[in-house]
């Protein structure tokens, strides 16, 4: 049995959480451009955090957070959700979403050098030459005359803010031995990330609401519905489930195939633009996935 391996249930949860948030940015963005920023992200999060501790309440799961672990959970909620909630909204209204998908999955990064700090993690070798190739392949979209910040500062900025917002709470969640189960976590962390999210839309896009009740369509409306199902409510719970199986290095570093996805979504529902910096950044990141998945990839027998 190998200390740091994926059961296979646990694989099939990473493959459907790459696909599931690689897919998920051009619906973001469908939903965004019509959507305020801080109203969409103040209805999802608290909507799944609801439907996911009902579900948990109804199959008599413990949903209770126990004695000594509120501080952490409200620290975790703050970078996991709530940080990470709104600037990436407001950031993927200033980029493509292929683009600020790219930034967001800048987040291993972030996530392993705070484990470094924070829990005194020690990657491997090769953890780290299979995360320095997956930055060096999203640092040849981001960089350069014609690379993401040049064209969007700001977007980008903020991007980055989630991006580092996410590691840090990535870190800071696999440094808690946290006694409840995964399902719970994650809807614990929505509510209590989320519900700032909701109060600040109430009094800063309330005035807002009738018209976008009014006129909103039915794509901005199901993308939504989508948005809510499978990247937040099922690919949350599977998220925090990895992330305690696994060290972070390998956690992180192999979800670094969503943003190019992400790249091929937009392009493929929103026709955004694919080049060659789109394709060298993908054979880099497929490069770090085989680095730090396949040498020491063993699967458990449950």
């Amino acid at each position: 049995m190998k200390k740091n391996g994926l059961t296979k249930s646990s694989l099939f949860l990473l493959v459907a959480i790459i696909i599931g948030w690689g897919t998920s940015w051009p619906f973001l963005k469908i939903g965004l451009s019509e959507i305020p920023p801080w109203t969409f992200r103040g209805l999802i999060a608290p909507t799944a955090a609801l439907f996911i501790l009902l579900v948990g309440f109804l199959s008599r799961q413990q949903i209770r957070v126990p004695a000594g672990q509120w501080k952490p959970l409200i620290i975790a909620s703050l970078f996991n959700v709530m940080i990470w909630h709104i600037f990436s909204a407001w950031g993927i209204r200033l980029l493509a979403s292929g683009q600020a998908s790219i930034i967001a999955y800048t987040m291993p990064l972030w996530a392993v050098l705070f484990s470094i700090l924070i829990n005194k993690d020690k990657p491997t070798a090769q953890h780290v030459v299979g995360l320095a190739a997956g930055l060096l392949g999203l640092g040849t979209l981001t960089i350069g005359d014609l690379g993401i910040y040049k064209i969007a500062p700001i977007g980008s900025t903020l991007m980055l803010i989630a991006a580092v917002s996410w590691g840090m709470g990535t870190a800071i969640q696999k440094r808690i031995k946290w006694r409840m189960p995964a399902a719970t976590l994650a809807g614990w962390q929505l509510l209590l990330g989320g519900l700032p999210i909701t109060i600040i839309a109430i009094f800063l896009e309330h005035d807002l609401w009738p018209a976008v009740i009014s006129t909103i369509s039915l794509a901005a409306i199901l993308s939504t519905i989508l948005i809510l199902v499978y990247p937040i409510i099922f690919c949350w719970i599977a998220w925090f489930r990895i992330i305690s199986e696994v060290p972070v290095s390998i956690s992180a570093v192999s979800i670094m195939l969503v943003p190019v996805i992400g790249v091929y979504s937009g392009h493929l529902i929103l026709q955004e633009t694919v080049g060659s910096r789109e394709i060298g950044g993908l054979l880099l990141v497929c490069s770090a996935l085989a680095l730090v998945l396949l040498p020491t990839f063993q699967l458990r027998r449950k």
